[in-house]
């Protein structure tokens, strides 16, 4: 079976007081780069949640559809697209893990990073009242994150809780560092803002703000792949392709 690149499998290894009521809900999101500013917008319902990814570079969507158990990915620029069975890409991460500790690649002991945090006060920002966290990873300041308590309850982070839950064990430990902030934070509030501390002065910094939230029509989440995309799934996810497109 051919799988999406590891970058995926690391995040496998993402207004206030308001009545979250709507079926679809919408979060725009921009993280800023040297100037550069890429776009993500994520559309959650129960059981799914949709992102698009908008840059100069070109855009990408992904799908992650917990009752059907697998995951879209349309790569607009290339014009194509894989289909990946949820479940069993999670037992490929499972699997890998275990080859690399097998091989004596991980120590677990001294290559995992020790992340920690510590709450500085609390903030406003935008129309959110958040509290102020510093992140450190293996004693040393990695980044800022303000948290918005009234949205612990909205149905994007009621999305990512279930998402979470779906990690076995063994791999809770290898996710990557930024899952592991989100994760942390998932019974607190929405992440509204984030700010990576440079480790010297040639690496940016980089800055993720939450920019809306809000209710949108059904339709929203509805997710067609254009006839002519190629097809590069696994040949056992042919079949269902052909529905999702």
């Amino acid at each position: 079976m051919k799988f999406m690149p590891i970058s995926f499998l690391s995040a496998l290894l993402l207004l206030p007081s308001m009545i979250f009521c709507a079926e679809v809900w919408k979060s725009v999101e921009e993280v800023e780069v040297n100037g550069q500013v890429v776009t993500k917008n994520i559309y959650v319902t129960e059981d799914t949640m949709k992102t698009e990814n908008i840059s100069e570079a070109g855009r990408n969507e992904s799908l992650v559809d917990l009752k059907a158990d697998k995951i879209t990915f349309v790569n607009h620029k290339t014009q194509s697209f894989q289909v990946v069975k949820l479940s069993k890409y999670i037992e490929f991460a499972e699997q890998l893990a275990s080859d690399i500790r097998a091989q004596g690649h991980i120590d677990s002991d001294k290559v995992i990073p020790q992340v920690t945090f510590e709450k500085k006060g609390n903030v406003k920002i935008g129309d959110f009242d958040c509290e102020e966290w510093n992140v450190n990873v293996d004693g040393k300041q990695y980044s800022k994150v303000f948290v918005a308590p009234s949205m612990k309850d909205s149905p994007v982070i009621k999305f990512k809780k279930k998402f979470a839950a779906m990690m076995p064990d063994s791999l809770v430990k290898f996710r990557s560092i930024e899952a592991k902030i989100e994760d942390n934070f998932l019974s607190t509030g929405m992440i509204i803002k984030a700010v990576r501390t440079p480790i010297s002065k040639k690496v940016p910094v980089v800055t993720q703000t939450i920019k809306l939230v809000q209710p949108v029509a059904l339709e929203s989440v509805s997710f067609k792949i254009p006839a002519n995309y190629v097809d590069k799934s696994a040949p056992e996810n042919n079949e269902q392709n052909t529905q999702t497109r």
